[in-house]
Order: C-alpha cells, then sequence, then structure tokens
C-alpha cells in the first residue's frame, strides 16, 4: 500500500498534514510533523487521545472498550495512540493546536503575480509561493500584505499541491486588505501566508454532493471541483452559484472546464438582479427545495452569514439533518 496523507485538525482551525506508511501509528506521524497530541496511557486504556475520524479509515489495535464504546466508535471516534494508517485519512481533535504542545508552523512568502478585477466588487490575487503547497481543498489560508497590516482570511480557489495560489476577494470599501489589493499590490510584491486552516473541506465519501456559494464564497468550491478526481467514487455534483447581478458573477471559464471534465456536474446560477438567459432569479437557496435535493446528499454552503442560516434551514425542510451541512461563512 502507498503513502498516504494524514492530516490532522484543532479546534482553532489550524491543520497539519504528514506523509506516512501504511501501518504507522497516528501519534508517530503527529510526531514527526512537529505535534505531541494529548495522550496518557498509550495503551488504549485511558481515553484521553480520543479524536474523530472525520475522513478515510484507521486500524485499531486492543483498546477498552469501556473507554471507547462501540457507539462511540460508529460515530467515528478513535483513540489514536492505537490507531494505524490504512489509507489517507482527517483527524480532527477538540483541543486547539496550542495544547499539542507545537510550535505553529510559521508563516511563509508569497509573491503577487497579478492582481486585477475580474467582476463588480470581486478582484482576483495570484501568489507564487517557493513550493507546492498541500491543502485540503476547501480550506483557507491568513494572508498580511504588510508587516504592520492586520491578517485576513482567503480561501485557495486553485487545487492542492500547486505552487501557484488564487484567491477571489470581494472589495470592501475602506477595507484595509481591499485597499491594499486595490491601490498598492504590485506584482512582485510580498504577501505573508499562514495556514492552512479550517474544518470546511471536501470529504472523501461515495455519496452525492450539493454545493452553495454565494459570491465570494465561490472559490473554496473551484478548488473542490479541481482537486476531484476523475471517476471518483461519489456521486453526482450539483453546484448552486449566487451573485448580486449577472456583473457580479467570476469564474466562467473553471466552471466550464470542471463541467467538461465531469459531465455529472451540474451548475445553475442565481442572481438577485437583472435578467440573464443563462440565470436564475432569487437566492441560490432557492435550490435547496425538498424534490431538488438527494436525501443521500452532503450539502456544502459557503457564503455571507444570512445565507448560510437560509440554507441551514431549507436543508432541514428538505429532510436532511444538520450532520450533512457543512458551512463556511464569511463577513
Amino acid at each position: 500500500m502507498s503513502a498516504a496523507q494524514v492530516t490532522f485538525l484543532f479546534a482553532d482551525g489550524l491543520g497539519r498534514t504528514e506523509t506516512a506508511p501504511a501501518g504507522e501509528r497516528l501519534t508517530e506521524v503527529a510526531e514527526r510533523a512537529g505535534l505531541l497530541l494529548l495522550m496518557d496511557c498509550s495503551a488504549g486504556q485511558c481515553g484521553t487521545c480520543v479524536a474523530h475520524l472525520v475522513s478515510g479509515t484507521v486500524v485499531l489495535e486492543d483498546y477498552d472498550r469501556a473507554v471507547l464504546p462501540d457507539s462511540d466508535r460508529l460515530d467515528g471516534m478513535i483513540l489514536t495512540c492505537v490507531a494505524r494508517t490504512q489509507g489517507s485519512c482527517v483527524v480532527e481533535f477538540s483541543y486547539d493546536s496550542v495544547d499539542a504542545s507545537a510550535d505553529p508552523a510559521p508563516a511563509f512568502p508569497g509573491r503577487v503575480i497579478a492582481c486585477e478585477p475580474v467582476a463588480d466588487e470581486i478582484w482576483t490575487l495570484r501568489l507564487q509561493v517557493d513550493a507546492p503547497f498541500e491543502f485540503l481543498p476547501g480550506q483557507y489560508v491568513r494572508l498580511r500584505p504588510e508587516i504592520d497590516a492586520p491578517w485576513r482570511s482567503y480561501s485557495m480557489a486553485n487545487a492542492p499541491g500547486e505552487s501557484e495560489l488564487t484567491f477571489y476577494v470581494r472589495i470592501v470599501p475602506g477595507g484595509a486588505f481591499s485597499t491594499w489589493l486595490t491601490e498598492r499590490a504590485r506584482p512582485g510584491a510580498i504577501v505573508d501566508i499562514d495556514g492552512p486552516r479550517g474544518v470546511f473541506f471536501l470529504r472523501d465519501e461515495p455519496r452525492p454532493r450539493l454545493f452553495v456559494a454565494g459570491g465570494s464564497g465561490l472559490a473554496p468550491f473551484l478548488s473542490m471541483l479541481k482537486a476531484s478526481r476523475p471517476g471518483a467514487k461519489h456521486g453526482p455534483t450539483t453546484l448552486l452559484v449566487g451573485a448580486r447581478s449577472g456583473a457580479h458573477l467570476f469564474a466562467a471559464e473553471d466552471l466550464r472546464a470542471a463541467q467538461a471534465a465531469d459531465p455529472d456536474l451540474v451548475v445553475r446560477r442565481f442572481v438577485e438582479r437583472g435578467d440573464r438567459s443563462d440565470c436564475e432569479a432569487g437566492f441560490p437557496t432557492a435550490g435547496l427545495t425538498a424534490g431538488a435535493v438527494d436525501p443521500a446528499a452532503r450539502v456544502y454552503v459557503c457564503g455571507p452569514p444570512p445565507m448560510v442560516d437560509a440554507a441551514r434551514e431549507a436543508v432541514e425542510r428538505a429532510g436532511l439533518s444538520r450532520s450533512d451541512l457543512l458551512f463556511e461563512r464569511f463577513s
């Protein structure tokens, strides 16, 4: 069995990914990644190292069933001290990364390749980094364009493992990052990058996928679509894209390429105002009716808080549970 990518996620959104051979204990993988996971007995007898296996599979050695009841195991809980890799997986912990007694991965530089408007209120920012950047499709990083500037969070729109990172930024009048991007950013400028972060990422599971994007919330879905492997074991994918008007829509070429690569991909566009023949009127959550949502689907939502809240209500009305919904809010 080939080497696997093991990702450790923490409650504060920070994550670390490490390559591991099959059969290695997760605690050993974590230590090589610079993490010291919370644990005590190291033999599956105390429960201190319990974590949630978000995706992928592991093999558990002997452990005390009183510490990890079968019902918890069926819900995806594992004991990392007795868990061995069986392939790529994502493991989530209930505590912050600082509690893993690990020094956070240092920020690294990115060089501006291009920055330009691509739609009303939307600019693209492309950064070159020194080495291929690994992350889970859907995750974000923090960017700091100047040493005294505040950090701002943006999702990658490119596929993992590339050395050119693409971001779509909603321009906020008077915003610190928006002002830098539209007035001072130039090719060659250096931007600090910190991450990757976040638990909003594409799950590797054999079920239909329904993506709901509002405005620049389309960015993580572009990454997910680019990372999807041809012939991967998942059901059909539907993407609902919402924008204020047709002039606010972007990434049309990326979406056409995604549809060419996946004939089962359905893209529906919604605009709040104006009239376009290729768009439906209203909000993207209008596509979350009971008849339109596959009850077996996993629903991913990224957009402004009101849209996310509306999506959560629509998902429940369609007969899905909140556990079937993953979401990312941005203001």
